[in-house]
C-alpha cells in the first residue's frame, strides 16, 4: 500500500463540481456506505455540516404501501414527510435529476457534500475497493485516491478503510474546506 501523499492536482472545477463535493465510488458491497458513515461521525464531531447524496438506479425508497408511497403513486409530485428530528422531501422529476441542480440545492446549507455514486460524473472521486482487489483498477474520471484493505498498485494515495481521520483530512484538502 502506498503512503498517502499530498493531494494531487485536480482539473479545474466544472458546473457540477462548483459546489464543494466529492464522490465515493465503487462496486456494491465494497464498503462505501460504511466509509461515509465513519466520515460523517468524524466531521460531525468537529462541528462540520456535511450533506450526503446517494445515487441509486432504483426508485424504491423502502416505503412501498406506506402513505408517502401512496401519495407519490396517486400523482403527488412533491411529497414531504415530517417527524420529530426529520424533514424529508421527495420530488418527482422526469428522467435522471441533474447532478449540478441537486448539488446546488444542498450546497448553501452545508460545508461540503459527500456523494455516494455518480461514477462517471466530473466530481473528484475516491474509489473504494472491496475485499478482493480487481486485476485492473476501474478507470474513474477525476480519481484522486483509493480506499482498500489490501495493497493496491497505483500512483494515487491509498488509504486503509480504518484511516477515517486521514481520509477526512484528504477530503478537506481536496475541497479546500476548513
Amino acid at each position: 500500500m502506498s503512503a498517502p501523499g499530498p493531494p494531487p492536482a485536480t482539473p479545474p472545477a466544472s458546473p457540477a463540481s462548483a459546489a464543494k463535493a466529492i464522490a465515493i465510488v465503487g462496486p456494491s458491497n465494497s464498503g462505501k456506505t460504511e466509509l461515509i458513515c465513519g466520515l460523517l461521525k468524524w466531521f460531525a464531531a468537529r462541528k462540520l455540516k456535511v450533506a450526503v447524496l446517494k445515487h441509486s438506479h432504483k426508485q424504491h425508497l423502502g416505503d412501498e404501501g406506506k402513505d408517502t408511497w401512496r401519495y407519490r403513486q396517486a400523482g403527488g409530485g412533491l411529497v414531504a414527510l415530517a417527524a420529530p428530528g426529520l424533514f424529508q422531501i421527495n420530488r418527482a422529476c422526469p428522467g435522471e435529476p441533474e447532478l449540478a441542480a441537486i448539488l446546488g440545492e444542498l450546497a448553501p446549507e452545508v460545508d461540503f457534500i459527500l456523494v455516494e455514486g455518480y461514477k462517471t460524473s466530473d466530481l473528484p472521486k475516491i474509489g473504494v475497493i472491496g475485499p478482493v482487489v480487481p486485476l485492473a483498477l476501474p478507470d474513474y474520471p477525476r480519481q484522486v485516491a483509493w480506499v482498500s484493505s489490501e495493497p493496491v498498485i497505483t500512483d494515487l494515495p491509498v488509504f486503509h478503510p480504518d484511516q477515517v481521520a486521514e481520509i477526512a483530512g484528504f477530503i478537506q484538502a481536496q475541497l479546500g474546506c476548513p
